[in-house]
């Protein structure tokens, strides 16, 4: 399994960047701060998001430019 399975493009740029992997678990800050586990994304799934599970077990995705 590619530490980076799913994400690509702009995604994929951001995470090497940063020096994160699928699995990892991150703090992110934006209008608000989330903290969570980068997981894997769909192969076919646009380069401008990261899919992020929370605590509360929910998936969201987050937008890189904002």
């Amino acid at each position: 399994m590619s530490e980076f399975r799913g994400y690509t493009g702009k995604s994929l740029e951001f995470l090497k960047t940063n020096k994160i992997i699928v699995g990892d678990t991150v703090k992110i800050l934006s209008d608000l701060t989330y903290f969570g586990i980068i997981m894997p994304r769909y192969e076919h799934s646009d380069d401008k998001h990261l899919v992020l599970k929370l605590k509360s077990g929910y998936n969201i995705g987050l937008e890189i430019e904002s």
